[in-house]
């Protein structure tokens, strides 16, 4: 996969999971009588968002697997700081308990992002292995 298709793939994970997870919120504030009203800059900054956060992921980039869980700890607290400060900077969260809440949801958009792009990449390495299976049979 391409650098470039890599990171378009990551940012759009990443934009889908946080309006995903902005629409639950409203749904909870919905539901607990009170109101989430969003900025007009919001549908940008989520997109802002997506791409910043998307670029993080080239650390993965490298065929070696040494060190991966370093890897993963470098990614999410990069991530982390770059949802808090642009978070910040949007005016996502106002005092402690919005700022809980908008890393809880960063944490679940997090865990959306893995799972979906672990599901891409074992739907094409079966369509790769189905490929190579029938070229085999061929020969």
């Amino acid at each position: 996969m391409t650098k470039l298709k890599l990171l378009f793939m990551q940012a759009s994970f990443i934009s889908t999971g946080i309006f995903l997870g902005v629409g639950i919120a409203q749904l909870i504030y919905h539901l607990m009588d009170d109101d989430y009203v969003v900025s007009w800059y919001f549908i940008p900054s989520v997109l802002l968002t997506g791409i910043l956060c998307s670029f993080p992921v080239l650390i993965f980039a490298s065929e070696n697997a040494k060190h991966f869980k370093l890897r993963i700890a470098i990614h999410f607290c990069s991530l982390f700081a770059v949802v808090s400060l642009l978070g910040w900077l949007f005016k996502w969260y106002t005092n402690i308990l919005g700022y809980a809440f908008v890393m809880l949801i960063f944490i679940g958009v997090y865990i959306f992002v893995w799972i979906t792009t672990l599901w891409i990449y074992k739907k094409d390495d079966k369509e790769i292995n189905s490929a190579l299976d029938s070229i085999r049979d061929e020969e």
